[in-house]
């Protein structure tokens, strides 16, 4: 995308480059390397267990985390919305994993993509833009890892308490 104002103030609303306001070269490098798209309503951004080399920053519409059960059943694990201006997929820009998650769009979406390629580009020319990204990058899956370690060890809970009551209870 061509750098302005309006589209450098939108990008500095994400947490991932926060810390670049007032460095319009770093920022300007990134919105150089993002790429617009658009979803419909009802449509897959990114699908569990398919492999990805792209990230997304969701800059209009409401789009929803899903995960399955055993049965392939899905559920609903989050609702993303523009305003909270967040940016999921990012594990593909630093690994060849596997996606974890469904992201589909709720309604139509708008979402800035920067790919794998791009990414280490970025980093390789600016390396103060390469440590900022990463860092947010960290910092988001180390708080999905919290919240995945409280989850399993309220499941362990409840687990435990459900053979404990069938033990003495039944």
């Amino acid at each position: 995308m061509t750098p302005n104002a309006e589209l450098r103030e939108r990008l500095c609303r994400f947490a991932l480059v926060r810390d670049l306001r007032g460095e319009e070269e770093l920022v300007d490098a990134l919105l150089g390397a993002l790429r617009p798209a658009e979803f419909a309503a009802g449509t897959d951004i990114v699908t569990k267990g398919r492999s990805g080399t792209e990230a997304y920053l969701l800059v209009a519409g409401t789009a929803e985390v899903l995960d399955f059960t055993l049965q392939g059943e899905p559920y609903l694990k989050a609702v993303l919305t523009a305003e909270q201006a967040v940016l999921f997929g990012e594990v593909a820009l630093v690994s060849d994993d596997l996606r974890t998650a469904t992201v589909r769009a709720r309604t139509a979406c708008t979402c800035w993509v920067l790919r794998r390629e791009d990414f280490l580009r970025l980093g390789d020319a600016h390396p103060r833009l390469g440590w900022v990204l990463l860092r947010e990058i960290a910092r988001l899956l180390a708080e999905r890892l919290r919240r995945t370690n409280e989850d399993v060890l309220r499941l362990f809970e409840a687990l435990v308490m459900e053979v404990e009551g069938g033990i003495g209870g039944g």
